[in-house]
């Protein structure tokens, strides 16, 4: 493993130490890196050719439009290097690499960075800015502690014995906190009682908090049988919160079945919020009826809303029926909106009829409009058999314009055809123009293709504006050839807003025929007035 990348672990660690739980990543994200990439490959291209006003916009669009782009520090440091060339002010370029590496310490372009900054620095401190002196010598220290850990990586590697002697030795003997932290997780690589030893000694002797609990995170994956124990024996001391947060932490990673009971107690006698949070975190990954039959209490019982809503969240990781009444209780209460919504989420990831009765029983018995909303969207997510009856029940019956609208709208995630001659019933029901709306967005996801005649012989009788230009948009998603006459028709309307809307939609179906259409609007000309016959002349 390169040296990098080591460090692009322990960043990654460090960050599960800052969060509860890491994000997931989406399922949409491929396609944006694509388009990401091509952005930098172009942006890139820029800072080759030296046209560099033209590459800072380009990185800077690339960040705008990509936030979270794996390509982000390269645009920065790119960004800042094209001010370098441009004669930007070097106080203003060396400011500008500065915050990269605060923004971006495990970017491949940090030491890149970082050498630029020292030659900046001094030449800043020759022409008589004397400040930039100790800003170059913090630099090239930090460069000297990347070497000097780059070396002792390669010697540990190479199986050197006194590797570990050495990073001891460093550890108790440097000042430098980011070479400190470092050692720390350097030490968890050694699988050895003496590496183990210097981890304990540190997380329970060092006068540093801050290496304390770091000590305490490496040990998470340890294989030292007496890890798990110190980690306890810290996790239930009274003395450092932040000691204790973070040997719960490593607990929940921890292997040991006995981690589970500790976690138990914690969450459910910790007088402490934030370390019986952390416990009630930990327990998702617990096995066995007991785990959440604690869960089900902490959730019924406590009176923190943080940690009700961590016991719903580990509840959440696994979903059952035997859940059902607590959830009840919670979205039925009123007390707090945001763990309401949270519970009828995790009823609609419960699979089976009792749960799909228990989110119709909800819709039923809350009068909360937000909640109401909330059990459509979970209805529709749940998905299954007797879904479609429920939502269509729901948008016909409900005298809210806006739930009947997010009923329509659920049907789109049922996962089952869209039952159009019940969606065009309630169309002739209705008078709401936000659920006519719905209803033509619903019709055009039937599967097999949007009922183009349905939706042509609508468009020709509508009269609002707003409604024919939906009717008009969903006939262009059709993609069908079909579509076109009623397209080609609305172009000549009156209405001007209809009409561009209809060409637009002409151009989405885009086939010879739809191009056909665009040719003959294109080439029509205005009608010409009727010639006046001449009078006759009398011979």
């Amino acid at each position: 493993m390169s040296f990098r990348n080591r460090w692009v672990i322990v960043g990654a660690f460090l960050s599960l130490a800052a969060a509860a739980w890491p994000g997931s990543v989406g399922a949409g994200q491929s396609r944006e890196r694509e388009k990401d990439a091509i952005a930098y490959r172009e942006a890139y291209n820029l800072v080759l050719q030296e046209k560099w006003e033209e590459a800072i916009k380009a990185m800077d669009n690339l960040i705008k439009e990509f936030p979270k782009s794996g390509w982000g520090d390269d645009a920065v440091f790119w960004k800042c290097y094209a001010r370098e060339k441009l004669g930007q002010t070097p106080e203003s370029v060396f400011q500008c690499y500065q915050e990269f590496i605060t923004a971006h310490p495990q970017s491949e372009w940090a030491d890149d960075a970082r050498a630029n900054m020292v030659r900046l620095g001094s030449a800043l401190a020759k022409a008589g800015k004397v400040e930039y002196e100790a800003k170059v010598r913090t630099l090239e220290e930090d460069q000297e502690v990347d070497v000097r850990l780059a070396a002792l990586y390669a010697l540990k590697d190479l199986g050197d014995s006194e590797s570990l002697k050495t990073i001891i030795d460093l550890y108790d003997t440097t000042k430098n906190p980011h070479l400190r932290s470092r050692i720390v997780f350097m030490l968890q690589d050694f699988k050895s009682p003496e590496a183990f030893a210097k981890l304990k000694d540190i997380a329970l002797n060092d006068p540093d908090p801050q290496s304390r609990r770091m000590a305490l995170l490496s040990m998470a994956q340890s294989e030292d049988p007496e890890a798990v124990k110190l980690l306890k024996e810290v996790a239930k001391s009274g003395k450092d919160v932040e000691q204790r947060k973070a040997a719960v932490m490593s607990l929940m990673e921890a292997k040991d079945p006995t981690v589970s009971s500790l976690l138990i107690d914690i969450a459910l006698n910790e007088t402490n919020p934030e370390v019986a949070r952390m416990a009630v975190l930990g327990l998702q990954n617990a096995e066995g009826s007991e785990a959440r039959q604690a869960l089900l209490q902490i959730l019924k019982e406590s009176k923190s809303p943080e940690i009700r809503k961590a016991a719903l969240m580990s509840l959440g990781g696994k979903p059952d029926p035997a859940a059902l009444p607590f959830l009840r209780e919670v979205i039925l209460n009123g007390q707090d909106k945001e763990l309401a919504r949270m519970a009828l989420f995790m009823a609609g990831e419960i699979q089976g009829p009792e749960s799909l009765a228990f989110l119709k029983e909800i819709l039923a018995a809350s009068k909360d409009a937000e909640v109401q909303k909330n059990a459509l969207l979970a209805i529709g997510q749940h998905g299954g058999e007797g879904v479609q009856e429920i939502l269509l029940e729901a948008a016909v019956n409900t005298p809210d314009e806006k739930l009947a609208e997010m009923a329509i709208l659920g049907l789109r995630d049922t996962g089952g055809a869209v039952p159009t001659e019940k969606l065009l019933d309630l169309l002739k029901k209705t008078k709401s123009n936000r659920v006519k709306r719905s209803i033509f967005i619903a019709l055009a996801d039937e599967k097999g293709g949007a009922p183009v005649a349905v939706l042509g012989q609508l468009l020709k009788s509508e009269t609002d504006s707003d409604l024919k230009r939906t009717i008009i948009m969903t006939l262009g998603q059709t993609q069908s050839d079909e579509a076109v006459p009623y397209l080609l028709e609305a172009a000549r309307d009156r209405d001007g807003r209809a009409a561009t809307a209809a060409v637009m939609a002409l151009g989405q179906i885009g086939t010879p025929k739809a191009k056909a259409a665009l040719r003959e609007i294109v080439e029509k000309r205005e009608p010409q007035e009727p010639k006046k016959e001449q009078p006759k002349q009398a011979p």
